[in-house]
């Protein structure tokens, strides 16, 4: 009877990201999921000494994902076109898990477009599947 068990190749990967429903890629590290609106700050009228706070209209949502891999070619075929300066905008899904493998939280994003991406130099069948870096900006995250 063998002792030895199987080891799973993605258990390091805890985000997977989704687009348009079909998953994309997956990483180990996400920066930007529990990031809250910055308030700015303005004057009223001629006042000088109130300040109003009130949250950025022009916020977008910057999600920087490292230490990944991805399963087609999809995500640099998206940020080479973004790059042409035809960006494409897709929604999608951000599927966060614990150690064990159990899924944590879902959260949705609206109107994204790459802004980097950067994938690790390997050489064998299958060049460019590593991702060291992949920035995603969105107009609207929000947790499902």
């Amino acid at each position: 009877m063998s002792t030895r068990t199987m080891n799973d190749r993605y258990r390091g990967f805890r985000y997977v990201v989704e687009v348009d429903g079909v998953p994309r890629a997956a990483f180990g590290y996400c920066a930007g999921l529990h990031d809250v609106l910055q308030p700015v700050e303005y004057y009223v009228g001629d006042d000088e000494i109130d300040l109003r706070d009130v949250a950025d209209p022009d916020h977008h949502a910057f999600l920087v994902f490292a230490q990944g891999v991805t399963f087609d070619d999809a995500l640099p075929h998206w940020h080479e076109v973004a790059e042409a300066g035809r960006p494409e905008l897709h929604n999608g899904r951000i599927i966060e898990h614990d150690a064990f493998g159990r899924r944590v939280a879902a959260y949705t994003f609206t109107a994204a477009w790459p802004a980097f991406f950067q994938a690790v130099r390997s050489m064998g069948a299958q060049p460019g599947r590593q991702i060291d870096t992949f920035e995603l900006v969105c107009e609207e995250l929000c947790e499902a």
